[in-house]
Order: structure tokens, then sequence, then C-alpha cells
């Protein structure tokens, strides 16, 4: 059996961690390099770090910020937000970083992902999806505007960013982000479907009992967020419940 994977994920904005609701109302939630040394020491199997001005903004990623991160952790780093050419992700990777996140920067220029993954491998490139429901149906979300991208279908859009060299994909449940209602375990599967890279889940795990059904369904990584910032869980607290409900988890 696999084991499951548990990866805070963390925005990063001027310096300073933050975390909100459905992409809005951010509140501080502490200093990068020390939050990121906490939770590596607890077990994170590994961190994601997304600037979330960078790409919004159009502004170089805070590679200060990475660096720092990476001095203090021993698992692996993935970074997003910002890294829209090949010159930036080299500069994440000599910061620290071990996975590069695309997402809108992919969205505006697919070959980005083949390029990344030429250079740095399929296993380096993580395809962040941001989805939102409407009527029932799941839709790639672009923050950038607060709408639905009218691009491609989500499954279009993961099977050709898939087909040029992502090797993983995060998808964040956008209607639930900070919401603390549950994850969304059918868009899981809806994407488990059509492709057989690794998928990290995310948005509205609430509670631990959130991510033992989420895990007990099938899916085997989930990111975390607010259950690891606004509340008393931490990261051990978190891999103990889980193995005493059965479910294996990285040594």
């Amino acid at each position: 059996m696999l084991a499951n994977r548990i990866v805070p994920s963390l925005l990063l904005r001027r310096g300073r961690l933050v975390k909100g609701v459905r992409f809005a109302d951010h509140r501080d939630a502490g200093a990068p390099a020390t939050t990121c040394r906490a939770h590596s020491a607890q077990g994170a199997d590994e961190i994601t770090i997304c600037d979330i001005d960078a790409s919004r903004n159009t502004q170089m990623p805070d590679f200060v910020s990475l660096q720092a991160i990476s001095d203090n952790v021993q698992v692996p780093v993935t970074f997003c937000g910002g890294i829209s050419d090949l010159a930036r992700a080299r500069q994440a990777m000599e910061s620290g970083a071990d996975k590069i996140g695309v997402n809108t920067t992919a969205l505006d220029r697919p070959a980005l992902i083949e390029e990344l993954a030429r250079v740095f491998g399929a296993q380096a490139v993580v395809l962040g999806v941001d989805v939102v429901r409407s009527d029932g149906t799941p839709k790639v979300y672009d923050y950038r505007t607060g709408k639905a991208s009218d691009r491609a279908s989500l499954k279009d859009w993961v099977r050709a960013a898939v087909d040029r060299g992502a090797g993983e994909v995060r998808l964040m449940a956008v209607d639930r982000e900070g919401s603390r209602s549950g994850l969304d375990i059918a868009l899981w599967a809806e994407i488990r479907d059509i492709t057989d890279v690794p998928i990290i889940l995310e948005g509205g795990a609430g509670s631990l009992s959130h991510i033992v059904e989420a895990m007990k369904a099938g899916v085997d990584s989930v990111a975390l967020g607010t259950l690891l910032v606004f509340s008393d869980n931490n990261l051990l607290k978190v891999r103990r419940f889980l193995e005493g409900a059965g479910l294996p988890m990285r040594p």
C-alpha cells in the first residue's frame, strides 16, 4: 500500500505568510522561515510555498524568503507564483526549491511546461489548477479575473499539461479554500480518472476527520493550510491521528 502525504501549503505575501478564505480576506499567518522549520521538524512530507502577488502583479517572486525557508527545512520545497520563464525557474531552484509550480503562467503560455520539464525533469514540474464549480461543473479558475477561464475545460487542460510534461497536479478547490467544509473528493476522482501522475488535493480540510475521509476514499496526498494555521493542530497531531485511523504515512 502506498504511503500518504501531508503537505503544508503556505501563501507568501511581502515577506510574511498569510491565509484567507476563498482567495480573499487574507490575514497574517506568521514568519515563513520559522513556520516552515516547525513543519519540517514535525514531519511534513514536503512544503508548498506560493507567492500570491508575483503573478497577479507581474512582479519578481520573493526568492529571498524562499532561500530563508530552504535554509531552515529538511524536506522538499515546491515554489510557485510568478514563474513565467526558465530564468525565474532557475533562480527558484538556486534559491532552494526542489520543484517548480506553475498555474496562470502556464495558462498564458502552455509551452512553459515543456520548457521546464526539458530542463528540470517532469518530476520537478507541478501544475497548479484552481477550480470553481459552476452549476456543479468544475471549471478552471483564474484568480486574476476572479472568474472561470474559458480557455479550456478542466479535464482538457490537465490532460494537455501532463502531455507537455507536468509530473504532478495540485488541485485547489477554490469554493472550499479556508472554509473548513471538507475536501472535494469528487473533484479529485474526476481528475484521477484521466491521469496517472500524482495529485495533491487542497481546499476545505477543517478537521482531522476530513483528511481521513479523503484518504480512505483514495486521496493519497492532501495539502493543508487553514487547519495548520488557525487551529490547535500541528503535523505531529495530524500524523498520529491518521496513523491511528489505519492510514500508512511516510516515515
